[in-house]
């Protein structure tokens, strides 16, 4: 049998302290699996013993003193002596865990349980966080203090981890998708936000779950997905959502005459041109201002520019 030896360093691993158990013990847990040192920490068999079999023996203490000299390495000093002369990994591992894991004691802030999924989510270490789901699958639809009351997945999209994102929406399900963080806002919202290409994230959650094309960003009156991605200035985001919002989202005249205005306000002919085309009593609809789109693209648009729109809108509104 060849020896298992302990190859490298772990990668930023952090010094165990009074606060960190759960983010300390994951990464140091994974880097046993990786070495092949968990077994003797979790001790899931019985340990063999020397008069039975010498050789099982002695292999399972190899492996038992090098999974303890990773414990011992990454304890930090100040924890150190809680642990010396403890000769069993699993000894050390448990003594740890005794003394500093809040989640055996009253006082235990239940976020900071959380704090190593989110720190392989920040790391695009999906194998990581899928280990950490595997355990704690609850966390996919938790909300978080520490995030304005968000998820998991409102944490990934607005740190633009994209690729994890995705892969966050396929394991969630669409009433996950649904949820508000303290801010009013779905993670769809927080994507249309963010300034980097979110496009193929914003498609995935929306053919998911068509119901967040209607949901408006901080219960404002008009700031569905596709309105708040036109007053961003996403173009191809806008056209899309477009597209994608359904017709009962504008049913009502005087909320499409609203998201009617923005598209002037924002120059977007062609997504008001659709829109036009889709409801066109909305057109002439008064807004609080008492102004309908008809006469705010007059005023806001030089008549020297009123032939390089789209001569088909024009007539559309006419007609009416």
């Amino acid at each position: 049998m060849a020896a298992t030896t302990v190859t490298s360093a772990i990668p930023n691993s952090p010094v165990l302290d009074q606060y960190n158990y759960e983010d300390w013990s994951f990464r140091i847990k994974l880097y046993l699996l990786a070495e092949d040192l968990w077994d003797v920490v979790e001790a899931t068999t019985e340990t063999p013993k020397r008069e039975d079999d010498e050789a099982k023996f002695k292999a399972w203490r190899k492996k038992d003193a090098k999974a303890l000299i990773v414990i011992q390495n990454y304890c930090g000093s100040a924890n150190y002596s809680l642990i010396w002369g403890t000769e069993i990994a699993k000894a050390a591992w448990d003594t740890l865990a005794e003394t500093l894991n809040p989640a055996q004691g009253p006082e235990g802030d239940a976020n900071d349980l959380y704090m190593p999924f989110f720190q392989t989510l920040l790391d695009n270490d999906w194998d990581a966080a899928m280990e950490y789901v595997r355990q704690h699958p609850e966390k996919l639809n938790a909300t978080f203090e520490q995030f304005d009351n968000g998820t998991a997945l409102h944490f990934v999209v607005s740190n633009g981890r994209f690729e994890i994102a995705k892969e966050l929406v396929q394991l969630m399900s669409e009433e996950d998708l649904e949820i508000l963080d303290s801010i009013g806002r779905t993670a769809l919202h927080l994507a249309l936000l963010h300034r980097g290409d979110s496009h193929e994230i914003v498609k995935c959650m929306v053919e998911k779950n068509k119901k967040l094309l209607s949901i408006r960003f901080n219960n404002d009156e008009i700031a569905i997905p596709f309105v708040l991605a036109t007053i961003e200035g996403r173009v191809a985001m806008s056209q899309y959502l477009c597209s994608a919002s359904p017709l009962e989202t504008l049913e009502d005249l005087a909320y499409a005459g609203v998201v009617m205005s923005a598209c002037v306000v924002k120059s977007r002919f062609d997504i008001l041109l659709d829109l036009v085309q889709r409801h066109p009593k909305a057109a002439f609809t008064e807004n609080k201002s008492k102004v309908c789109t008809y006469h705010l693209l007059l005023l806001s648009i030089p008549k020297k520019n009123l032939l390089s729109m789209p001569l088909t809108m024009l007539v559309l509104m006419l007609k009416n």
